[in-house]
């Protein structure tokens, strides 16, 4: 699945003077710089990945059906990657994402399972647990002054403790059907089939949702070109411009039709999309957004503009900790159990999936969408090599060094624009 941000990168830190530029005419100024390979590496490297294993399977690898595994496989993890970029791009870590998501999975187990409250009712309380244990470590950090290696480091081992004693030691199930569905389902089909020809037929909500999202993606792309334009920013070539318009559509018109000939739309990509939307315009266009990138770019710099580090930073591990409870109750319906070994190494995933997505070690730097590819990076390779049947050794032999390459391509591409400035 291909997906496009729907802003610009956000501005400079406060500290940052942004350069001059020459007035656009029709692509003059532009060049294809290590800023632009910063920023679109992600995605090249992305599609080389899939085609690598599109070959290596023959092409097994984009059939619907393994499509829609790889996305309903992967959505938990990529739920946390969002809340984890925003975490990272302020400067910090958070080591206790899959401890929380096994508590709070848990906590949804006893509410649904042994307790029979309505999932309408123990959805939301469970969201509010995760949003505590959330507070509970933006506490510490921002207020107390501890950091947040070591805050989440502790959660790591006390909500894990938590999730042990919540079940007793042993796994809760089965969750009502509504919350299954949430996790493994898919939308019903509306409006029945269309038929595609050769392809067979394809569930017609599915394909409109797909044209919708191409409008959109193009409407944005020409919004953002127009209003760089407008104040007399360099323009990348129209023929630059088309290509990442077009490319990105056409990959996403494909796993659209693939999905809608499978089944219909999962419903977590649902989620996902929703998650990804609303993150992307909050990271780029609201002031909390603006305010995440200035304190992981200069954090004094920060403070002396009048950004309220502390209330950020306590509200980035809220939102971390809701997040991590969405994708507890989201795991925990997928396997229909809530385990006391649930989201063991997904901390992992989630930061893996934000520094592949492009996120800066430093902090200052990352996108919410960067972060999104990032995580189906991860699932792709996981997914290949299950269909080329190798060890799981070889699999996470294959994973670390993706993680490597992408951190050494971030430093690298950092000293060649550092060199380019100086």
């Amino acid at each position: 699945m291909a997906t496009t941000d729907v802003s610009p990168d956000p501005g400079p830190a406060p500290t940052q003077e942004a350069p001059s530029t020459p007035p656009a005419s029709g692509g003059s100024g532009f060049s294809f710089n290590a800023s632009s390979l910063r920023q679109n590496g992600i995605y090249i490297a992305f599609a080389l990945i899939v085609v690598l294993f599109t070959v290596l399977t023959g092409g097994d690898l984009l059939k619907p059906q393994n499509l829609s595994n790889i996305i309903v496989q992967n959505s938990y993890v990529l739920i946390l990657a969002i809340g984890m970029i925003l975490i990272i791009i302020a400067g910090h870590i958070d080591l206790s994402v899959g401890s929380v998501l096994a508590a709070t999975g848990a906590v949804a187990a006893v509410l649904m399972v042994n307790h029979n409250v309505p999932w309408a009712i123990a959805i939301p309380i469970t969201l509010i647990v995760g949003g505590l244990i959330g507070a509970w470590q933006g506490y510490w950090v921002a207020y107390f002054g501890i950091p947040a290696f070591i805050v989440t480091l502790a959660g790591m081992l006390i909500f894990r403790a938590v999730t042990l004693m919540v079940l007793s030691n042993q796994g809760i199930g089965p969750f009502p059907d509504t919350v299954r569905s949430m996790a493994n389902g898919f939308t019903p089909g509306w409006f029945g089939n269309i038929a595609l020809g050769g392809l067979g037929g394809a569930d017609l909500v599915t394909l409109l949702v797909g044209i919708a999202l191409v409008v959109a993606i193009v409407w944005t792309q020409w919004r953002t070109r127009m209003g760089r334009a407008k104040f007399g920013q360099p323009l990348e070539p129209m023929w630059m411009f088309a290509a990442k318009a077009i490319a990105p559509s056409v990959v996403l018109m494909f796993v659209i039709v693939q999905l809608a000939r499978f089944h219909n739309l999962p419903w977590v990509l649902l989620l996902l999309g929703a998650l990804a939307i609303i993150y992307s315009l909050i990271t780029s266009r609201a002031v909390f957004g603006r305010h995440i990138y200035a304190i992981g770019g200069n954090l004094n710099a920060a403070t002396l503009s009048g950004v309220k580090v502390k209330q950020v930073t306590f509200w980035l591990f809220v939102n971390m900790g809701v997040l991590s409870a969405v994708a507890g109750i989201i795991f925990a319906g997928r396997l229909n159990q809530a385990g006391p070994t649930a989201g063991q190494s997904f901390e992992l995933d989630a930061i893996s999936a934000a520094f592949i997505g492009g996120a800066a070690v430093q902090g200052g730097v990352g996108k919410v969408v960067g972060a999104i590819t990032g995580g189906l990076i991860m699932g792709v390779i996981n997914n290949g090599m299950q269909l080329l049947g190798a060890p799981s050794e070889r699999v996470m032999l294959v994973k670390g060094l993706v993680l490597l390459l992408a951190v050494a391509f971030d430093v690298w591409t950092k000293r060649r624009a550092g060199s380019a400035s100086r």
